[in-house]
């Protein structure tokens, strides 16, 4: 029996043992309605202007390829700019930013962040890797599970990378634990240059034999897994990147699905406007590597 509930049990003169219960569950109670207030109030809202994108892919050994994306960054100053995961190919601890193209991307992020942008950088599948010192030098938040914001309407919105819709991929998802488990993620950061490297580069081969023998259905995300994720995280809408193919619907029963294609791509922007509008654009930048819609089927979830 609890403490609570000795105290409740106690004969005469106990009166005064249960008013103490009763007030410490009503004070507890009202220290977590403040807690829920509070998440409320500092969720970050995303304002007119702000900019989502996604899936970039970008190669940190590769300059030429990080530098269109700086180019591009050098163009725009949104309130706030949204990275829905896999801002690289493959990220693999800290080691990384030593690249040549990492410093390129991390060089162009800092320099929206001190011109007064807000950064969020979510983990995607390729570079869940990203931690505290990728933040120091870019001045970005990173994201491991996405995080939810709201609109200046008070819509709340959820973003995710999107890889956690694909609750059909049981092997996918098993895999996706152990990678994110506390000693893999303490163990990365520490190894060889040249083992990471060596990891990074199968972990990409092996993603890519996985998604030709998986049948579409099992790789998709589900439209059933979005609608569970949204009412966990009250949101009225789904942002997620991941598919490579854009998409914008209500569903039934559900939230708005809003999916960004890959950086580059036809559709491969969200634009907040006025009100707390949201609306699919085009960046107007080039693919970074084009081989990556040479490989995607026409699918709308096509897992990546």
């Amino acid at each position: 029996m609890g403490e609570d509930a000795r105290l409740w049990h106690l004969g005469a003169g106990g009166g005064r043992l249960r008013r103490h219960c009763l007030e410490r569950h009503r004070l507890q109670r009202c220290r977590n309605e403040r807690s829920v207030s509070a998440d409320q109030v500092a969720l970050p809202c995303l304002t007119e202007g702000s900019l989502i994108i996604g899936d970039l892919h970008l190669d940190p050994h590769d300059p030429e390829d990080c530098s269109r994306f700086s180019a591009w960054l050098q163009g725009i100053a949104p309130p706030h700019l949204v990275v829905l995961g896999d801002l690289f190919d493959a990220w693999i601890g800290p080691k990384h930013e030593e690249a040549a193209g990492a410093r390129v991307v991390t060089a162009a992020l800092a320099a929206l962040c001190a011109g007064g942008a807000g950064l969020h950088v979510l983990h995607g599948n390729r570079d869940f890797l990203l931690g505290p010192s990728f933040e120091a030098k870019t001045g970005a938040q990173i994201h491991a599970q996405g995080f939810d914001a709201t609109l200046e309407d008070g819509t709340r919105l959820a973003l995710i990378h999107g890889d956690e819709l694909c609750s059909r991929d049981i092997a996918y998802q098993r895999l996706r634990r152990i990678l994110r488990s506390p000693l893999l993620l303490a163990l990365a950061p520490r190894l060889p240059r040249a083992l990471a490297g060596a990891i990074a580069r199968r972990l990409r081969r092996a993603s890519t034999a996985a998604l030709k023998i998986k049948q579409g259905g099992v790789k998709a995300m589900q439209e059933e897994a979005c609608r569970s994720l949204a009412r966990r995280r009250h949101a009225a809408l789904v942002l997620a990147g991941h598919a490579h193919r854009a998409r914008d619907e209500m569903l039934s029963d559900g939230p708005r699905w809003m999916v960004v294609d890959a950086f580059g791509g036809p559709q491969d922007l969200v634009v907040v406007g006025a009100g707390g509008t949201l609306c699919l654009a085009a960046s107007g930048a080039r693919a970074p590597a084009e081989a990556l819609f040479a490989q995607v089927a026409p699918s709308a979830t096509q897992l990546s």
